[in-house]
């Protein structure tokens, strides 16, 4: 008899947190490619202004990757570019 309530208050327990770590995964940043602004820059590269956004996927809240993701935005200015990629 108490296996079996043991059973059911550690299922109860085990259910309700993933309920909870599902539900409140978007606002935690638990799971998920989050971006980060601060670590943002622009450079040149190939007369192109380059945006690099910053990003980093977590796995219960642990950073497992990290990286940027290019974005065009577009001709630089006439004059040319002041800060030049390096890569």
């Amino acid at each position: 008899m108490f296996t079996n309530l043991k059973f059911s208050i550690v299922s109860i327990a085990i259910t309700g947190m993933i309920v909870t770590a599902t539900i409140t995964a978007p606002v935690t940043k638990m799971f998920g490619k989050y971006y980060n602004q601060s670590k943002d820059f622009v450079c040149c590269k190939t007369n192109q202004l380059v945006l690099h956004h910053y990003y980093s996927i977590n796995v219960f809240w642990i950073p497992v990757s990290e990286g940027f993701t290019l974005e065009n935005t577009g001709k630089a200015s006439p004059e040319g570019c002041d800060i030049k990629c390096t890569d």
